[in-house]
């Protein structure tokens, strides 16, 4: 029988360096090219007995599987922002951030690691779809602000943003424009056309990698919650089987705040704002969404206590509910269970007698 090896591996853009703690522990190491040919030649060099430890990054979800279907050993998955937190180095170079994944996964379990789960193909299919919507989207915000500059710099001050949000209104603005500005625009249009045109293609993407999927469904209930937000929920949180708890959720979205310590004294800070941005800027819409809703309830009683009787700003507010909202997401997913609305009576009744009072 094979002595297990405990190996770290150090990705850079091209290149990647790998040691090996052997079961004696003698330390020996390599490197190589992270094309599909250099990656061939790694994987003859494991054995299905290894516990290799690589920092998470797209190359190291690629790599990941490979290892898992070609060799078969254990692969963990790191945080790099949390890996700082359990060891440092003083030394700083590819060779020693090899040996320092190596030493992780010889001295600590996976439970005392910030492992990173590898996502289903369904999961990973959902980040792909929904980080170029994202990409898409941000296009045509971009080119409508162009569009809309070409106005100003011609002294037209009465076209706004709003009014360039459709084609057929484009169309109809761009008539008042002559000469350069005319053409600059049309060539504008046509940039947007192409860019809406890959938006409807990429959502007609996302709806058939939805179809059937029962935990966007019972997310979709949740007023606010649309079928972006609930995508990308499953995409990144999962079912909630990777969570201990719905406290950890916060964290992991990135809307729980810095702690500044120093000495006796403690101090929160900004939302930490780790985890996936187009997650955590959609649970914010969201709570907007939430909290202005019909069927709202104790996340709206909350905005409104946080913002009448406390006092605090609409924006600060805001995340504590997007942050809670991101809980009740998972419970619904932890537990199995549907949305119902529930107030609390004791905020709606001071919420109600702050409003009186404002009144």
């Amino acid at each position: 029988m094979e002595r297990k090896r405990f190996i770290g591996i150090d990705l850079g853009k091209r290149t990647y360096e790998i040691k090996i703690i052997e079961s004696d522990g003698k330390v020996s190491g390599t490197n190589g090219l992270t094309n599909p040919a250099g990656r061939k030649t790694l994987y003859k060099k494991l054995r299905c007995t290894d516990r290799v430890a690589i920092e998470v990054c797209s190359l190291a979800m690629v790599m990941a599987r490979e290892i898992q279907n070609e060799v078969g050993c254990e692969v963990v998955l790191l945080n790099p922002s949390q890996i700082a937190l359990i060891y440092r180095s003083v030394k700083k170079n590819d060779k020693e951030d090899a040996l320092k994944l190596a030493r992780l996964v010889q001295k600590f379990t996976n439970e005392e690691l910030p492992k990173v789960e590898l996502p289903t193909e369904h999961e990973e299919n959902l980040r792909q779809i929904l980080t170029e919507l994202r990409q898409l989207k941000h296009d045509r915000t971009r080119e409508i602000n162009r569009l809309h500059a070409i106005f100003l710099e011609c002294g037209i001050t009465e076209i706004k943003r709003k009014d360039l949000a459709t084609a057929e209104k484009r169309t109809e603005s761009i008539k008042i424009l002559k000469g350069l500005a005319l053409m600059q625009a049309e060539r504008n249009l046509e940039k947007l056309k192409l860019i809406e045109k890959q938006i409807q293609e990429v959502e007609n993407l996302l709806d058939e990698e939805i179809d059937g999927d029962k935990n966007i469904e019972k997310l979709e209930e949740i007023p606010g919650v649309g079928k972006q937000l609930a995508s990308a929920f499953v995409a990144f949180i999962g079912d909630g089987s990777r969570y201990p708890n719905a406290s950890t959720i916060g964290a992991a979205a990135g809307l729980v705040p810095r702690l500044d310590m120093s000495s006796t004294s403690l101090r929160l800070g900004h939302i930490t704002k780790c985890g996936n941005a187009n997650l955590r800027s959609l649970l914010i819409l969201a709570a907007w969404s939430h909290v202005r809703a019909k069927g709202s309830g104790a996340l709206k009683d909350r905005y409104l206590y946080m913002t009448q009787v406390q006092s605090k700003g609409k924006k600060i507010a805001i995340v504590a509910v997007a942050r809670k909202l991101a809980e009740l997401m998972y419970t619904l997913l932890k537990n199995g269970t549907s949305y119902e609305k529930r107030t609390s009576p004791t905020i709606s009744q001071l919420v109600g007698e702050a409003l009186a009072v404002a009144s």
